[in-house]
């Protein structure tokens, strides 16, 4: 057979599910029998997880003898040819191609052939293929008496036989809203136009969509379309999440535009005679659309009366032999628009609502203006599967009543549900029509006309979510867990909705109902008391059950056999759970002990739990009062700084306070300039003023340990200030002193260096400025302030989360030991969840962990009176010999990425870095360059031109070497700057702050990495960045050494960036990564993540 053969068998709509149902094919199997039939049977898996055995017989030139399949709308060779058969003939006919047939004689060499308009007809299908396979299987020779139904009679019967089952798919009960997202490709090519295809997932692996128009049909027709293993669903437009629906619809648009085109052409090509009247434009289903909805309130378009809904339909019905004949009324014809379809006869349009008449319109279309001719036993399916789909919309004229005396009665259908052994349920089925009840496959009581439409509807219900028994095809069952719970959960409500259904003894008691859970809380001194009662529910099962919980399993088998579903009522078990796995301890008895920093994570888990009865101690209350309602303690800060301390800065004091009464430790982070040194000093005050002797440890850069002893003299001079400095003999006089102190302030190196010196000195709090600083683990850095002995600890950083969530480990492992889980389980259930599957839920118990112990605040929050600041990017072209300079080093990049390995890190940031210092300045690479800088003149522009106006100037840049080029441009054209960089002396930098913001020079020059904390230079208002670095929040950190408390003027900050080059991209990259570090602590530090050579490569994939 070909394939014309085969869509002239099965129909066009059912040869059209065929084509993909080519791909489903598995273990097919050829013999050859004594007669030379051909025998073709094959396994073929349906929309769901069944695979049907489906078989057909061909002679040996290809021409079909029989089929049969064991799906429900085949029904082993009862029922119409399905796509399941249609599917192995194509198989077959790739196979074995049909052999080329001789040319027919031309028609003016045939005696009697009617020329003209007779000749245009289609050809009826050929039946010496079905009479001869019927000759061949029966032995007797087929003469055709018997009657047959038309063509179109027969193609009508199987569209609606099919689509009784379309909407069945055991997937569309219960499927979620908006988990399908479509994310678009273009591929781009000189001289033509674009192309698109899509990519479909539910937000994991990522499928190619093979045909934008099959998707779209589907969508329309609400099918079931598997893509792979991993993903299959039910396609319907609330599937796809808003965006995807906005794409789909611009889509359609599209598709229907080409395929109205395309018809046009056709049309024009073959039948010349049909064109258009002279001057007509072909319309769009969309612009049809809009014409019909401009002249509807007018009742008229284009000589039509327009009108809304179906005209009034009639069909009559008369005997013929072997049958009946139908016939419709009026004559109508159909376009389709875009949303709406239309009829129209010879002087009438109407307008149709398509997802009012989609099932209606084949009908309409096959039945209007014709007359088809059905065999009684045809016309028994036609009162059962087209009938009821017209139902009152259609006037029947039947005075012998031959089709009215046909239609079925609408049985009442019956599932009965069992558990014949453990673990495997059984479902058969009962029809009631009346007082008679049937049986699928068993024979009718005499006169009865049972419902074949909607017993092959119940029959398909049932296998999408069971299978049909060995031996016993009344029976369906299955013994597989996932599918019992599935069954429960998805199959028994679409089976409540379709019929009635009967559980068993056995069936009822499959599911254990719910346990009743009460959680008693208490306060211990350091512990917390944790007691878990389960009722009646045994506590053996309990950590069998919390394991199911994590694994988020639906259901849980119990040791019994029942099934117990886990809801949302379950949550609370697993929030429970989740706060005992990670403080290392199990439930024994029903009791467990936490430390006390769990406090506020179990009372934010399991307050307001629906399925949960929560009781606490008023210790325990106090404590979740206490981190509720920070701005109400009775914490007051020290007299001396009441009117010191904005009104946010007494709220910080009183968080510290309140950590530091519990014993635990924080993360102050607020926003650059909001002054978290004047904080924690009235924390360390307030601590002396209570009687505490004990010295206080803060741990900074390098570069503010003087200013941490000039913020001490300035706002407590209570307090006995250590600065630790000098060389090792010094340092090591000066720990003499320390126990006399009330504060000591070292550098992270120095401590590094002398950990002898702090080994056996207690401090009551360990203070990490700019904690970042310790954002890995593994440095020797990090290691040296955990050896530090201390009662509490803090933290203070602008950035916690600069490039990874495991620098947010890095801090709380030093504030708080054992709180987070160990690093690779913290990258297992939280950092891979949140980076790279932006798993809401990781999110939510992050936040619910870590959230208690971090204070952020912005300026744009609780400083009203700041001046606005003003980001701006300025885009500067290169010249040409420095754009030639800059493509050819990009060629060379290519080159040595294309090399690298990845663990060539700083070989790899090398070449990049060699591009950006191009980009800046040639000189910084080529000491004999003789050309100009385009970036460098543009800077002396902005500069000269802001000092005329009266400004001062914060001039950033990464390169030292570019501080000197710019310090030479400066002196040339008379323009007063001082110079700060990573070698300049901590005295002379404190000398150079103090003379800027006195009013001596207009720019101040600072290297990126030596002026991004610490400095306090609010007399500038104006703010350049040469060139942008990988790190956003080390730009930001530059950019707020003007823009802080004191500052009374507006900030404006610009970016210089060389056009077409890496540094638009390292822009891009800063804007990509800033979610990271937002999602832990509610505002954007993002940086650049480490990124892989291939990854790098990647930035200059679009340069020339």
């Amino acid at each position: 057979m070909d394939a014309d053969e085969i869509r002239t068998l099965l129909g066009e709509n059912t040869f059209e599910r065929a084509q993909k149902y080519r791909r489903r094919i598995q273990q097919s199997s050829c013999t050859v029998n004594e007669d030379g039939v051909r025998h073709v049977s094959a396994l073929v898996q349906g929309s769901g997880p069944n695979c049907y055995y489906t078989q057909a017989w061909l002679r040996e030139n290809g021409s079909f003898v029989s089929a049969s399949c064991d799906c429900p709308y085949n029904q082993n060779g009862e029922g119409s040819y399905c796509k399941h058969i249609g599917a192995l003939l194509l198989m077959d006919a790739e196979k074995h191609p049909a052999e080329p047939q001789q040319e027919p004689p031309k028609p003016d060499a045939i005696p009697g052939v009617v020329r003209g308009a007779a000749a245009l007809h289609p050809e009826l299908p050929r039946k010496d293929s079905y009479a001869s396979g019927l000759e061949m299987l029966f032995g007797r020779k087929w003469r055709g008496e018997a009657p047959e139904s038309d063509y179109e009679a027969r193609r009508l019967l199987e569209t609606y036989q099919q689509a009784a089952l379309d909407d069945l798919d055991p997937g569309r009960e219960g499927q979620q809203k908006g988990f399908a997202h479509l994310k678009p490709e273009l591929t781009m090519l000189p001289g033509e136009q674009p192309w698109l295809r899509l990519r479909i997932s539910d937000g994991g692996r990522p499928y190619v969509v093979k045909s934008i128009p099959n998707l779209l049909e589907d969508i329309e027709h609400g099918r079931s379309v598997s893509y792979g293993k991993t993903l299959s669903f039910v396609h319907c437009w609330d599937a796809f999440d808003a965006e995807a629906q906005e794409l789909l619809h611009l889509l359609r648009r599209q598709v229907n535009a080409k395929q109205s085109m395309e018809t046009n052409v056709v049309r024009t090509y073959r039948y010349v005679a049909e064109k258009g009247p002279a001057g007509g434009l072909p319309l769009t289903g969309e612009i049809f659309d809009a014409l019909a909805q401009m002249y509807l309130p007018g009742g008229e378009l284009g000589g039509y009366v327009l009108k809304e809904g179906l005209p009034a339909l009639t069909m009559t019905v008369t005997r013929k032999r072997g049958g009946v004949q139908v016939e419709g009324h009026p004559a109508l014809g159909a376009v389709h628009g875009l949303d709406y379809d239309y009829l129209f006869s010879e002087d009438t349009l109407w307008r149709l609502r398509r997802a009012d008449c989609a099932r209606l319109l084949p009908a309409v279309q096959a039945l209007c203006g014709k007359s088809l001719f059905f065999t009684n036993a045809d016309a028994t399916a036609f009162c059962s599967y087209v009938l009821p789909e017209l139902g009152s919309k259609l006037t029947i004229e039947d005075p012998e009543r031959l089709l009215l005396n046909q239609i079925p009665l609408e049985p009442v259908v019956q599932f009965y549900l069992d558990v014949p052994s453990e673990m495997v349920i059984s479902a058969h089925l009962e029809f009631l029509y009346g007082e008679d009840t049937v049986t699928p496959f068993a024979p009718a009581p005499a006169g009865l006309l049972r419902d074949a439409r909607a017993e092959n509807r119940a029959r398909q219900l049932l296998a999408g979510y069971l299978h049909p028994k060995a031996g016993n095809p009344m029976v369906f069952e299955t013994g597989d867990e996932d599918e019992i719970c599935r069954f429960l959960e998805e199959g028994v409500p679409a089976l409540l909705s379709a019929g009635e259904v009967y559980l068993s003894d056995a069936f009822r008691n499959l599911q254990a109902a719910p346990p009743k859970i009460s959680v008693g809380v208490s306060v211990n001194g350091s512990v917390l008391d944790l007691e878990v009662d389960t009722g009646e529910f045994p506590v053996e099962e309990l950590r069998a059950l919390l394991r199911s919980l994590h694994q988020k399993k639906r259901y849980h088998r119990l040791r019994d056999g029942r099934l117990l579903r886990l809801d949302d009522s379950m949550e609370v078990l697993d929030e429970l759970n989740e706060t005992l796995e990670l403080s290392g301890v199990r439930l024994k008895d029903g009791h467990a002990q936490l430390p006390l920093y769990r406090a506020p994570s179990l009372d934010w888990a399991l307050s307001g739990q629906s399925g949960v009865r929560f009781s606490r101690d008023d210790a325990f209350r106090r404590i979740s009062r206490s981190f509720h309602a920070v701005r109400d303690s009775e914490y007051a800060p020290p007299e001396s700084l009441q009117k010191v301390l904005r009104k946010y800065q007494r709220d910080g004091y009183r968080w510290l306070r309140t950590l530091d009464g519990y014993g635990m430790g924080g993360i102050l982070a607020d926003d650059m300039g909001l002054g978290k040194t004047v904080q924690v000093l009235s924390y360390l005050l307030a601590l002396k003023e209570a009687g505490q002797h004990l010295p206080s440890l803060i741990v900074c850069p390098a570069s503010l340990v003087l200013n941490w002893e000039e913020e001490c003299r300035k706002f407590t001079p209570q307090l006995t200030c250590v600065a630790v400095d000098g060389d090792a003999a010094h340092r090591a006089a000066l720990s003499a002193t320390w126990a006399d102190a009330d504060l000591v302030v070292t550098s992270y190196d120095l401590l590094r260096r002398d950990e002898e010196l702090y080994e056996n000195q207690a401090f009551y709090a360990c203070i990490l400025d700019e904690a970042q600083a310790i954002k890995n683990h593994t440095t020797q850095k990090y290691k040296a302030v955990c050896r530090v002995q201390s009662t509490v600890r803090f933290a203070l950083t602008g950035t916690p989360v600069e490039n990874r969530l495991g620098e947010l480990w890095s801090i709380f492992s030093f504030l708080m030991p054992g709180y987070l889980p160990p690093y690779k389980s913290f990258c297992t259930r939280f950092e891979k969840p949140i980076v790279q599957e932006e798993d809401p839920n990781a999110v939510r118990r992050l936040n619910q962990l870590t959230g208690p112990f971090i204070l952020r605040r912005m300026k744009a929050d609780v400083l009203k009176e700041l001046p606005p600041k003003t980001e701006n990017l300025h885009r500067i072209e290169l010249e040409e010999q420095q754009r030639k300079l800059y493509l050819a080093a990009v060629v060379d990049a290519r080159e040595k990425l294309r090399a690298a390995k990845p663990e060539d890190k700083m070989a790899v940031f090398a070449v990049l870095m060699r591009l950006r210092e191009i980009c800046c300045d040639p000189r910084l690479v080529a000491d004999n360059w003789e050309g100009g800088s385009a970036k460098l003149d543009a800077c002396m522009e902005l500069v000269t031109a802001a000092v005329e106006g009266g400004h001062r100037i914060l001039l950033f840049s990464q390169f030292t070497s570019m501080l000197d080029l710019l310090a030479k441009r400066l002196d040339e054209a008379g323009v007063s700057h001082f110079t700060l960089q990573g070698s300049t002396p901590k005295p002379v930098r404190a000398e150079l702050v103090r003379r800027f913001n006195g009013g001596e020079a207009s720019v101040f020059l600072i290297s990126l990495r030596a002026g991004g904390t610490g400095l306090n230079l609010t007399a500038a208002d104006i703010v350049i960045h040469y060139d942008p670095w990988w790190n956003v929040a080390a730009q930001n950190q530059a950019t707020d050494r003007a823009y802080r408390i004191g500052q009374q003027n507006p900030v404006q900050v610009y970016k210089l960036i060389a056009q077409d080059t890496i540094e638009e991209k390292i822009v891009a990259l800063q804007q990509a990564k800033q979610s990271l570090a937002e999602t832990v602590t509610g505002s954007a530090d993002g940086a650049i993540l480490s990124m892989k050579p291939e990854e790098l490569l990647q930035l200059l994939e679009d340069e020339a």
